[in-house]
């Protein structure tokens, strides 16, 4: 199962007891997860799951700055970090922006990295679905 191998992969790199980890674990705020475990993670995720992963959208590295442009565009900030962050709900980009507008450094949980993955690993098998038809 894809989200117990996500979970095995950042207790590894975390050195914790996968059972202390669950889909809504904050990485930040619970794990205090640094720049050099990201990069380890998102290095495992390529490795396992033959993906491409952006690191500034999968860890949420510019989320103020794209929070920022929505409103300066005066544009609907949901349907615009929508685009930036396809993988995750609506309701999760709401609590982003809650945490964004209280100061908060945004969280980072187990399950954004889960739909991350889900959501590269469907969008690749679409594009090579497309490249065959050509």
């Amino acid at each position: 199962m894809l989200s117990q191998k996500v979970k095995s992969i950042i207790s590894e790199i975390l050195d914790i007891e996968e059972e202390k980890l669950s889909e809504d674990t904050d990485l930040i705020r619970e794990i205090g997860i640094e720049s050099i475990d990201m990069l380890e993670i998102a290095i495992s995720l390529e490795k396992e799951f033959g993906i491409r992963v952006d690191e500034n959208r999968l860890f949420f590295k510019s989320f103020r700055y794209y929070l920022d442009k929505a409103k300066e565009e005066k544009t609907d900030e949901i349907k615009y970090l929508s685009r930036i962050y396809p993988f995750l709900k609506q309701e999760r980009l709401k609590e982003l922006i809650e945490e964004s507008a209280n100061g908060i450094i945004p969280s980072l949980k187990i399950r954004d990295i889960i739909s991350y993955v889900q959501w590269t690993i469907r969008r690749d098998s679409e594009k090579k679905k497309e490249h065959q038809k050509i």
